[in-house]
């Protein structure tokens, strides 16, 4: 990913302009750059795109996150964090994307093999909670005994009607 793009796509979802990263060299001709975000620390290898170039537009690699306190162990097989394949995936895990539907919107089950199988395909449903991007709390319009079941259902099986 280009860097100037994955540093406003982080702007735009952590909501502010002014990113306090840090940076320090790495290798022949790229640095790592990394920031502190609610007990996070995230970081990313800032290179050029051709090896052979060091004035070639700049992409970024090697995205990886842990806590704040956490340190790797040298005497043991410790490594805290977790690497990620891509720049979205790290964004997601600083700050959650926002939910699809809004609490309080009305939406339909598509007509897919998923929401066929489960007995909700074309049924309206009222969204009660919404915490992330990918579930949505539910309760259908004329049932009253939804709540007593896992009522927590994929986004992605719902359209939006109002």
């Amino acid at each position: 990913m280009k860097y100037k793009s994955f540093i406003s796509k982080l702007q735009k979802r952590l909501g502010t302009k002014d990113l306090d990263m840090s940076s320090s060299e790495w290798g022949v001709n790229g640095r790592k750059e990394w920031l502190v975000y609610e007990g996070t620390v995230a970081s990313w290898r800032v290179e050029p795109s051709d090896y052979r170039n060091p004035d070639s537009p700049r992409c970024v690699t090697g995205f990886h996150t842990k806590g704040v306190g956490q340190e790797s162990d040298p005497h043991t097989d410790y490594f805290p964090g977790t690497y990620w394949n891509n720049a979205t995936q790290l964004i997601d895990r600083l700050k959650s994307p926002p939910a699809k539907y809004p609490a309080g919107s009305l939406v339909r089950g598509k007509d897919n093999k998923r929401a066929k199988r489960f007995g909700y395909a074309g049924k309206h449903a009222l969204v009660t909670k919404a915490t992330d991007a990918r579930y949505l709390t539910l309760q259908f319009v004329g049932d009253e005994d939804s709540f007593t079941y896992n009522n927590c259902y994929p986004a992605r099986d719902f359209e939006l009607v109002s």
